[in-house]
């Protein structure tokens, strides 16, 4: 749920430049607990929106943020925005937006009526897919909570259960829920926590 807020911690301004201080008489929405994806450069991380204004954003890391030239959030819509790091504390980074944003509008596309769509991290992991005492070389790709895409050689059935094992990830149990050879879905026995999950994909960006 969101909830409109005009006011945030004193901690969130104190010492953040004329930048900010700028920034302190907008009108802000909080944003609770609204995943989204980080993209700095071509890496893709995920986080987590607390604020968001017109002029900018607050997000919550599970990692350090890493050296970069362009920063870019991609909400659960789609959307995306060119974005650029304005302070940071700890876990928490404070954000403008290079261009100018509809604020309405991105709010509404969070409240609408419809499914938000999960964050998916577009990676290329080498794996293992188990099945049928078999072992075969794999690619993981398109990573959320709950599923992902698998590039396989062999041939698998819709429902069929599987196990993929990789360095960076603990092992996947998961079913076979779309095919269009040599790709096909899986969907997550167990679904990944975010913080774990984005740990995760931390590690794969720095491997």
């Amino acid at each position: 749920m969101m909830k409109l807020a005009r006011e945030f911690d004193s901690h969130d301004v104190a010492g953040r430049g004329d930048a900010f201080q700028e920034r302190r008489a907008t009108p802000r929405v909080t944003v609770m607990i609204r995943p989204a994806k980080l993209i700095a450069d071509d890496r893709e991380f995920l986080c987590v929106v607390r604020d968001l204004s017109d002029s900018g954003l607050k997000l919550r890391l599970f990692h350090a943020l890493p050296d970069h030239e362009r920063l870019t959030i991609e909400f659960e819509s789609g959307e995306r925005h060119a974005i650029r790091m304005i302070w940071q504390a700890d876990e928490l980074v404070g954000c403008g937006f290079v261009d100018d944003v509809d604020l309405p509008r991105l709010i509404a596309a969070h409240e609408g009526p419809y499914p938000r769509r999960q964050p998916r991290l577009q990676i290329a992991l080498d794996a293992v897919l188990c099945t049928g005492g078999l072992r075969t070389p794999i690619t993981l790709r398109d990573l959320s909570q709950r599923g992902a895409a698998i590039d396989c050689p062999g041939w698998l059935m819709i429902d069929e259960l599987v196990r993929i094992e990789c360095e960076v990830l603990p092992t996947i149990h998961a079913k076979i829920r779309w095919r269009r050879p040599p790709r096909y879905g899986v969907v997550f026995e167990q679904t990944f926590r975010l913080e774990e999950l984005a740990l995760a994909c931390a590690r794969i960006s720095a491997a």
